[in-house]
Formats: structure tokens, sequence, C-alpha cells
């Protein structure tokens, strides 16, 4: 699981909760094989081929339902 995140302690308190987790270590582990396959570091990595790939796995990116405010 990866947990090196910069964040104030507010912020911290959603990242910690279970689905954000997830979220962040896939695409985190994701973003790390790239650069390995590309040689190259993290930070480098192509971000349209991450998005991409991130996509092709079913990776949530953005949230697009409307809220009906029904609690459904």
């Amino acid at each position: 699981m990866t947990f090196a995140l910069s964040a104030s302690h507010t912020a911290f308190s959603s990242i910690r909760m279970e689905p954000v987790f997830m979220v962040t270590s896939q695409s985190a582990a994701t973003a790390a094989c790239q650069a390995l396959d590309a040689g190259v570091t993290v930070q480098k990595v192509d971000q349209a081929k991450l998005r991409e790939q991130l996509l092709k796995d079913k990776q949530v990116l953005e949230w697009k339902k409307e809220w009906g405010g029904s609690g459904h």
C-alpha cells in the first residue's frame, strides 16, 4: 500500500478512508509500473498514458453522477 501523501490533517482524514486509499494506491502502482517500463522517474511518467491505463483498468477518475438527493 502507498501512504506517502502530503496533506493537511483535514484532507488526510478523507484520504485515509478505504475507497480513496484504494484509488490512490492503484494509481500510484500503475504510475510506478509505467516508470519502471519507461526507465524514468515516476514524476516523468506520461500523464496521458497513465490516464489511458487507469481508465482501461476501470479506475474512476471523475465522479460524473448527479446527486439526486434521494439517498440512493
